[in-house]
């Protein structure tokens, strides 16, 4: 399960400040800070099956290193998005060849061959950003504060990004929003209810 709140950073003043926050370099985890070159690759059925059926598949390569991610229901709503989310290590060739059996014996696992099956899967999104990150520990919650800034890249054209993801890896769910709350307060932070994902499919015209 994925829990996090999710902010558009539209001033590059705030943009540059965030991550500098005093109250989070005091709750930071000491080591903890990195930046990570991500791209990734959204893929489905030529029919959009998973999508009709709010699913999402992605190959993530996170500085070189291959994740695919399969996402599934959830909700959004000011900002806070709850949904499944199931990782896995993969092969640096799995992104041209991409097989859902990689997720056999997940929760999820007959579910999406019952969506998707043995039907062909094909790319339909490029998301290509640097992601600034830092571990916090509240006391109350662990969790991850994320800078993404770039684009996402369709047949149909590109979206830029900026936004602030605050996720909870552990602890209280509600001390993380607080946390949250506070930044968006702080650096005057609009809310995102819209996923990397979902920005890209409306640039291509997909309707649902």
């Amino acid at each position: 399960m994925e829990i996090e709140l999710k902010f558009l950073v539209e001033d590059q003043i705030a943009r540059d400040r965030i991550l500098q926050d005093k109250h989070l370099e005091e709750i930071a985890q000491e080591g903890s800070r990195e930046e990570i070159e991500m791209e990734a690759i959204y893929f489905d059925t030529k029919d959009f099956d998973m999508c009709k059926k709010e699913m999402a598949l992605r190959v993530r390569f996170e500085n070189g290193n291959p994740i695919a991610t399969l996402k599934w229901g959830g909700s959004s709503l000011d900002g806070l998005h709850v949904r499944g989310e199931l990782n896995v290590p993969v092969s640096e060739d799995f992104a041209s060849s991409p097989e859902l059996s990689v997720f056999r014996g997940s929760e999820i696992y007959d579910e999406i061959i019952e969506v998707a099956g043995d039907k062909q899967l094909f790319p339909l999104m490029e998301v290509k950003c640097i992601r600034k990150q830092m571990m916090v520990d509240t006391g109350k919650s662990i969790d991850a504060v994320s800078l993404d800034v770039g684009e996402i890249i369709t047949p149909n054209g590109r979206a830029d990004i900026s936004e602030l993801e605050v996720e909870l890896y552990s602890g209280e769910k509600e001390d993380m929003i607080l946390l949250g709350r506070e930044l968006a307060l702080k650096y005057n932070l609009k809310e995102g209810n819209k996923s990397k994902f979902q920005v890209g499919l409306e640039l291509m015209g997909y309707k649902g």
